[in-house]
């Protein structure tokens, strides 16, 4: 009987120590993983911050308007772009910039709930610091162009005929004549509905046996006079008309050279106004 007490009572002994043993175990677990840890390093709380998932991103430009991207793949290439030119580089706080290049604002919206504002021009701008080590400068310009070849779309390229920009045209004989407000609207009345040519194609379609231009418009942004000494190449857009309803857009500050091909008739109206001898 004494035998069967006392295994009974190492049983419970070693129960007892099995039981503290889970205790401790749990406790400890707790401890670990649902403590609240306070990270002090700057570098690892950007880090942390720049792990966040960005879900949209907009843009605007002072002359060509406003974008919002929504799709993953250009919220991605956007965003990588703008984490090289800035890895490996060290800020500078409150920078002025004193060029006149193209300049586009936006704003990275995460799914977490934080932005990140920036600026393009020759230079980026993050968050108010800024980056523009010379190895850096060609990826900088070439996020800037693609980021400005969202923004040629009919209707913002119809804007620019307003009242407060100095249009003219050279038809075929290379004589220049200014357009009036009301020929203007006209204008702006064909490109809004005209449409921009994506499709590669197409495109080559309509240029392997291009014909000389039989006009082009020209608008100088912000030029009101008739002074060419003040024309720069980023308050220019050129207009080339063809005569198989399609006609060819640049913007001069674009450093891509990139040509915006639209399909619509502006020759008819081009033919008008450039053969109008009491304009």
């Amino acid at each position: 009987m004494k035998r069967i007490n006392s295994k009974f009572k190492i049983a419970g002994i070693y129960m007892v120590i099995l039981l503290l043993c889970i205790i401790i175990t749990n406790l400890n677990y707790s401890d670990l993983y649902n403590k609240v840890t306070i990270i002090q390093d700057k570098e690892e709380v950007l880090k942390k911050i720049n792990m966040s998932i960005p879900v949209k991103i907009e843009m605007s430009n002072e002359r060509w308007g406003d974008y919002v991207f929504e799709d993953e793949n250009s919220i991605k290439n956007i965003w990588d772009s703008i984490n090289e030119i800035t890895n490996d580089s060290i800020g500078e706080e409150n920078h002025i910039n004193k060029n006149n290049e193209v300049q586009i604002k936006g704003t990275v919206y995460y799914l977490n709930g934080m932005k990140d504002n920036f600026e393009i021009s020759n230079i980026l701008i993050l968050n108010n610091y800024t980056y523009y080590d010379s190895y850096k400068l060609p990826m900088i310009n070439s996020l800037r162009n693609n980021l400005l070849g969202y923004l040629y779309s009919p209707y913002n390229i119809g804007k620019f005929m307003n009242y407060r920009n100095r249009v003219t045209i050279v038809n075929s004989n290379n004589q220049i004549k200014k357009i009036v407000n009301d020929d203007k609207e006209s204008i702006k009345n064909i490109i809004d509905k005209s449409v921009k040519l994506e499709n590669d194609e197409e495109i080559i379609a309509l240029t392997t046996d291009k014909k000389e231009a039989l006009a082009h418009i020209k608008i100088y942004i912000d030029e009101e006079d008739d002074n060419l000494l003040k024309v720069k190449s980023y308050n220019m857009v050129n207009i080339d008309v063809y005569d198989n309803d399609f006609f060819v857009v640049q913007y001069m500050g674009d450093e891509n050279g990139r040509h915006i091909y639209m399909r619509g008739n502006l020759k008819d109206i081009c033919e008008n106004l450039g053969n109008d001898d009491s304009r």
